[in-house]
C-alpha cells in the first residue's frame, strides 16, 4: 500500500519524534485527508532523507509523528544532474514546466529574462512568486515520490546564466533555428547538463551568438517547432531517457 507523503521541516525532527506545525499542512491532514492517530505516512525533508512514521497526535495546532529510522530513498534521484535555465513564460505555463521538470528529475531550475520574455519584470515581483515557485516544486517532489527538492533560483538575466558557475557541465541551448545539431549527440557521456530553453518568441540571433561565445553548444529537438513550455519538458525527458533513469 502506498502512504501518504509530506514534507518535514528537518528543525522539526526531535529524535524518534517529528512535528509538522504549519497551518495548511495541518488543514490538509485534518480536515481534506482525514487521517486518524495510527495512520503510516512516510516524512521527506526535501534534502534526500525519507522515514516511515506514524501519527502519535492530531490537533489544530500540529501533527506529530513517531519516526522509524530512515531510509535510503537515493533510487529516486537520477544519477544525471540537469540544470534547467528557463525563459521566464506566462505564469500558468512556466508553473506548469516548474511542475514536469520536478516530476521528471531536475537537480536545478534557473529561471531568466531575454529579449523576448512576454512577462514583464514588473509583473509578480519580490518574494512571493519565489514562494510560490517552491511550493509548486515541492509539491511535485511530494508526489512523485523524490525526497529531494530540487533548487530554484530568483530570475536572472540571460547574460548572468551564461557566465555563471555551474560547475562541471555539457552546456547547450535549444534554438529553432539550429538545423544539424541533434541534443542526442552533443551531450555524450555527459554526467551533468545546462540546457537553456528560450521564451515564446525564441532566442535572438545576437543571444544565440552570445551563448555559443560561452562555451553553449546550439542543438534542435527534431523537425518541429515546439512551444517554449514543451521544449524544455521534451528536452528533459530526452536527457533523462539517454544518461539518466527514465526508461531504465
Amino acid at each position: 500500500m502506498k502512504h501518504r507523503r509530506f514534507r518535514i521541516d528537518p528543525e522539526k525532527i526531535q529524535g524518534p519524534e517529528a512535528t509538522i506545525d504549519e497551518a495548511s499542512e495541518i488543514r490538509h491532514i485534518r480536515k481534506v485527508l482525514r487521517l486518524k492517530v495510527g495512520e503510516p505516512v512516510v516524512l521527506f525533508d526535501g534534502k534526500g532523507k525519507e522515514y516511515q512514521a506514524s501519527i502519535v497526535r492530531i490537533s489544530p495546532r500540529e501533527i506529530r509523528f513517531a519516526l522509524t529510522p530512515e531510509h535510503d530513498s537515493s533510487g529516486k534521484e537520477s544519477p544525471l544532474r540537469i540544470i534547467l535555465g528557463a525563459a521566464l513564460l506566462k505564469p500558468a505555463k512556466f508553473e506548469w514546466l516548474l511542475q514536469k521538470a520536478t516530476e521528471l528529475g531536475v537537480t536545478q531550475i534557473v529561471p531568466f529574462y531575454s529579449s523576448r520574455v512576454v512577462s514583464r519584470r514588473e509583473e509578480g515581483r519580490g518574494e512571493n512568486r519565489i514562494v510560490r515557485w517552491e511550493k509548486i516544486v515541492a509539491e511535485a517532489a511530494k508526489q512523485c515520490g523524490r525526497a529531494i527538492i530540487p533548487a530554484i533560483f530568483p530570475p536572472r538575466s540571460f547574460e548572468e546564466v551564461l557566465q555563471g558557475d555551474w560547475g562541471m557541465v555539457t552546456k547547450v541551448i535549444l534554438w529553432e533555428r539550429e538545423t544539424t545539431g541533434a541534443l542526442a549527440g552533443a551531450v555524450k557521456g555527459a554526467s551533468g547538463i545546462l540546457v537553456l530553453v528560450g521564451p515564446e518568441g525564441g532566442f535572438s540571433d545576437g543571444e544565440a551568438g552570445r551563448a555559443q561565445a560561452a562555451g553553449f553548444r546550439p542543438v534542435h529537438l527534431g523537425p518541429r517547432v515546439l512551444r517554449a513550455e514543451t521544449a524544455g519538458i521534451a528536452a528533459v525527458a530526452i536527457l533523462q531517457y539517454l544518461l539518466g533513469d527514465l526508461g531504465k
